[in-house]
C-alpha cells in the first residue's frame, strides 16, 4: 500500500463514518425534526472542515512523496548504471569503478533512510528486503580486490535485478499528488450530494 492509498483509505473511512451517522440521523428524525436538523448541520460542518484539512494534508503529503520518489528513482538509476557496467579489465579501472559504485550505494542508503517514512507500506517492505542485499554487496565490494572481480560480478547481478524491480515500482507511483487531489475532489462532491439529499429531508 502506498502513502497515497493510505491517505485515500483514511478519507474513505471518514466518509463512511459520515454516511453511517446520516443514516442513523434519518431513523431518529421521528424524535424531533429541529434536533435532527441541528445535529446534521453540526456534523456537516465538522465533516466539511475535515475534508478541507485533509485536502491540504493530501496536497502536502503528495508533494513530499513525489519529491522523495523522484530522488529515490535518481539514486536507484545511478546505482543501476554502475551495476550494468562491463567488468573492469585492469586494477586501476576496478578501483575507480569500486569507488564510484560505493559512493552511489552510500547516496542511495542515505535517501532510503530519509524517505522511508514517506513511502507506503508495500514499498517499505520491498526496501526492507532490498536493504539486506544492498548491505551484503556493499561489504563484499568494500572488502573486495581486483582479484575477486569475477566473484563480485556474479553477486552484482542479483543486486542489479533487485534495483531494477524497485526502480520500476517507484516509476509506477508517479503523479501521486495529482491522484490525491483528484480523490479529495471526489470526496468533496460526495459530501455535496449528501448535503443536498439530507437538506430535502428537512424541507
Amino acid at each position: 500500500m502506498t502513502l497515497q492509498s493510505d491517505l485515500i483509505e483514511m478519507g474513505k473511512e471518514k466518509l463512511t463514518q459520515m454516511k453511517v451517522f446520516l443514516d442513523e440521523l434519518e431513523v431518529q428524525m421521528s424524535l424531533g425534526k429541529s434536533e435532527a436538523k441541528d445535529a446534521f448541520e453540526r456534523e456537516r460542518k465538522n465533516f466539511q472542515k475535515f475534508i478541507s484539512d485533509q485536502k491540504e494534508q493530501f496536497k502536502e503529503a503528495g508533494k513530499e512523496t513525489e519529491n522523495h520518489r523522484k530522488t529515490m528513482v535518481e539514486k536507484f538509476e545511478k546505482l543501476e548504471s554502475f551495476l550494468e557496467k562491463e567488468p573492469a579489465l585492469s586494477k586501476k579501472k576496478f578501483d575507480a569503478d569500486k569507488k564510484a559504485t560505493l559512493k552511489a550505494i552510500y547516496e542511495l542508503e542515505f535517501i532510503i533512510k530519509e524517505a522511508y517514512g514517506e513511502v507506503g507500506k508495500t514499498m517499505q517492505s520491498r526496501i526492507d528486503n532490498f536493504k539486506g542485499k544492498l548491505d551484503t554487496y556493499r561489504v563484499q565490494l568494500a572488502l573486495g580486490e581486483y582479484e575477486d572481480a569475477a566473484e563480485l560480478e556474479s553477486k552484482k547481478e542479483s543486486l542489479r535485478k533487485a534495483v531494477g524491480n524497485i526502480t520500476e515500482k517507484l516509476r509506477k507511483e508517479e503523479n501521486a499528488s495529482e491522484k490525491i487531489e483528484h480523490f479529495a475532489e471526489e470526496v468533496n462532491e460526495s459530501v455535496e450530494h449528501l448535503k443536498k439529499a439530507f437538506s430535502e429531508l428537512f424541507s
